[in-house]
């Protein structure tokens, strides 16, 4: 038996903004404006955090360095994706 397709990008895009927006205060307009999180102050141990949110909200298992401050939402989605594919 296969496993459930992942959400689209966009939708994913969407859903990681609202958590990053919902859990640290950040507003979405802002996180999509393709600013880096560097730019947005978001540094490693928000980084850190939004790892673990996502492991217990989405079963999606990142390690400690997949995310980076260098990237913008759409590389941090990439990412996401990317692992959520291989689970």
């Amino acid at each position: 038996m296969s496993t459930p397709a992942i959400e689209t990008q966009e939708s994913l895009k969407h859903r990681v903004s609202a958590l990053i927006s919902e859990k640290f205060g950040l507003d979405e307009a802002e996180l999509l404006s393709g600013a880096t999180f560097d730019e947005l102050e978001i540094d490693s141990l928000i980084l850190v955090e939004l790892s673990l949110i996502l492991r217990k909200e989405m079963d999606i298992v990142l390690e400690e360095g997949d995310l980076k401050s260098a990237f913008t939402l759409d590389e941090a989605v990439a990412v996401i994706r990317a692992k959520a594919d291989r689970a």
